[in-house]
């Protein structure tokens, strides 16, 4: 077998570099706030990050012919009991935060089941594309997914009704699709599922009145004029998270305030630490920090893709491109909704967000890829 792809470590440990110094420098409202220690954030952040590369390192060893399967359909399999078993947990184990019950609570550590369960579904996928998908007509095709649809809305629907989580829900959807038309599904299909699910974003939106005055506010806002000059003194914590983002993101101008010198982090981004670190971070190094983490997310897809595309075993080849996908879907829809360009979703920036359950289960889907590289003629 040939060696692992050492430039995806290199880029995922720059990433997790970047994300310790912003854990560090953005959340200082909140330790103020809550009496907390200043590193308080960032230690948290760089002990999940080691434990991270130690899933990356251990998992990239392994034999893929061996170990491929078994990790993966352990890690659907657990997922999906924990995300079934959520609503009917004690609320000390899953606690209802926000009218939502997104974590269990381990003690030192709250993890998200759904961000495991999508490297989960991932595999699902990679698994039963390789088996069923090609070679029907557009009848069959769409009848064999239709069971797809039904196994996984159910799981959707858990995601939806009791983590009001529509942003994990769209990230989904988008990698099913994706995935079906890279496993030989035919363009008539993707149409049709585009149809299907725009109709289900929409009657998701109007089922919750907080996401119809999301879209509301995004609505107004793309109305709105671009602001020539952002107020920071006059500026309020509740005039709305994307004005103070696009606030944010024109204050830190070309080369940034410097790290640490944010302003908007004082409590006009309340979540400026994870929904909005693309903010922080454009406010504290500029257009050209923002411009070094494209360049690396950039890079870090372009060789998971690589991976998926040179290698000759389909089931690695799915796999690897639905984790791509997954890292480039998030970054794309959190930078369009930080820059008001679509409504927010809610999603983290992979590695750069802080938030234990994220970096863990991205750890072991990079993990997992490059477990597969070795199979890769690269």
């Amino acid at each position: 077998m040939q060696k692992v792809d050492i430039l995806i470590f290199i880029i995922v440990t720059v990433l997790m570099i970047i994300g310790a110094v912003f854990s560090y420098s953005l959340p200082t409202f909140l330790e103020m706030r809550d009496n907390l220690s200043q590193f308080h954030f960032v230690i948290r952040y760089v002990g999940i990050s080691i434990v991270g590369f130690g899933i990356m390192i251990f998992l990239s060893r392994l034999d893929p012919d061996k170990w491929f399967n078994k990790i993966g359909w352990g890690i659907f399999i657990i997922s999906s009991l924990l995300l079934f078993a959520m609503p009917f947990l004690p609320h000390f184990l899953a606690p209802t935060i926000n009218g939502a019950r997104r974590w269990i609570n381990f003690g030192i550590l709250k993890l998200a089941p759904v961000e495991f369960f999508k490297i989960g579904f991932i595999f699902f996928l990679s698994f039963s594309f390789t088996r069923k998908i090609g070679n029907k007509t557009l009848k069959e095709e769409l009848i064999q997914i239709s069971y797809y649809f039904i196994f996984f809305g159910i799981f959707w629907f858990l995601i939806l009704a009791f983590q009001s989580d529509l942003g994990q829900v769209v990230v989904m959807f988008f990698i099913f699709v994706l995935t079906l038309m890279v496993a030989g599904g035919k363009f008539q299909t993707f149409g049709i599922l585009t149809i299907f699910g725009v109709f289900i974003v929409i009657g998701a939106v109007l089922s919750k009145p907080y996401r119809l005055d999301r879209i509301k506010n995004w609505i107004d806002r793309v109305n709105e004029i671009f602001f020539p000059n952002p107020d920071i003194h006059n500026a309020l914590a509740n005039s709305g998270q994307i004005k103070e983002s696009l606030n944010a993101i024109y204050h830190g101008g070309i080369l940034g305030t410097g790290i640490g010198n944010g302003i908007f982090k004082l409590g006009f981004l309340s979540d400026v630490h994870t929904d909005f670190v693309l903010a922080g971070i454009a406010e504290e190094s500029g257009i050209l920090g923002i411009f070094l983490v494209i360049l690396l997310m950039g890079a870090l897809i372009y060789r998971i893709f690589k991976i998926s595309f040179r290698n000759e075993k389909k089931e690695y080849q799915f796999f690897a491109f639905g984790i791509g996908t997954m890292i480039a879907i998030q970054f794309l829809l959190n930078g369009l909704g930080v820059t008001s360009v679509i409504p927010l979703k809610g999603l983290t920036v992979p590695f750069l967000s802080y938030g234990g359950s994220s970096l863990l289960a991205l750890s072991i889907g990079i993990g997992m890829v490059l477990m597969i590289s070795k199979k890769a003629k690269l």
